[in-house]
């Protein structure tokens, strides 16, 4: 078996953890080999970073498209706070860690020697490059498929926990929509020693109180207060 049979049984044997079958797959090969493999042999060896700049814009469409679907009726913030959640360097790199991808990228000698496959900004491109791939070999709607199986667990997170919501952020969204005035966060009180400070804030709608927070800081008093004010107005 030559070296290129290796390469092609390695190649599927990684599509089939994927759960995707490739059409042509020099794609594959591609979105797993890194630029410093052309230093080592063929300066025009195809690399994987036109892959990874293509994949990174279809990997944010489709969690966009996915959690739109999944969540509607959020408001801008909430969508990019949660995508954000999903879409990060930490979560890619673990992900392509799971899938075998570090395994299986070509490098040059000297990223091989400095641990090249095991950097998270490697891993983070490969993955991104394999969605690029997945895009160009099957089209938008293998895409959304493959995202939605590879981040199922990444995207109901980042709707489950409570701490995406900015309310302060969705009370202004709401006072826009019902065309009143943004609202206002005035600190109250104000005690503690510095290192223990107590804050209570007021928000005011339309020139009247419509909730109040307290916090440890006054960021987190507002978004206590905002919360209060949201409920008030249910």
């Amino acid at each position: 078996m030559t070296d290129q049979d290796d390469r092609a049984e390695e190649l599927r044997a990684i599509a089939e953890r994927l759960g995707l079958h490739f059409n042509d797959l020099r794609l594959l090969d591609r979105a797993l080999t890194h630029a410093s493999v052309s230093g080592d042999h063929d300066k025009s060896a195809p690399h994987y970073e036109a892959l990874e700049f293509l994949g990174d814009a279809a990997l944010n469409l489709a969690v966009s498209h996915c959690l739109f679907r999944q969540a509607p009726e959020r408001t801008p913030g909430e969508y990019s706070r949660m995508r954000a959640a999903v879409v990060n360097r930490r979560s890619l790199a673990r992900l392509a860690r799971q899938l075998g991808l570090g395994e299986a990228v070509r490098l040059g000698k000297g990223e091989e020697r400095a641990g090249g496959r095991l950097r998270d900004a490697l891993l983070e491109d490969c993955l991104e490059a394999v969605v690029g791939a997945v895009y160009l070999d099957q089209g938008w709607q293998a895409v959304v498929e493959f995202v939605q199986r590879l981040f199922s667990e990444e995207m109901e997170r980042a709707q489950s926990i409570g701490q995406w919501l900015d309310y302060k952020s969705k009370l202004q969204h709401v006072c826009q929509a019902r065309h009143h005035t943004l609202p206002k966060f005035v600190v109250v009180r104000s005690a503690g020693p510095d290192h223990r400070k107590e804050f209570e804030v007021e928000v005011i709608l339309n020139g009247r109180p419509a909730g109040r927070g307290i916090g440890t800081s006054k960021k987190e008093a507002e978004q206590r207060a905002a919360r209060a004010a949201l409920e008030n107005e249910q």
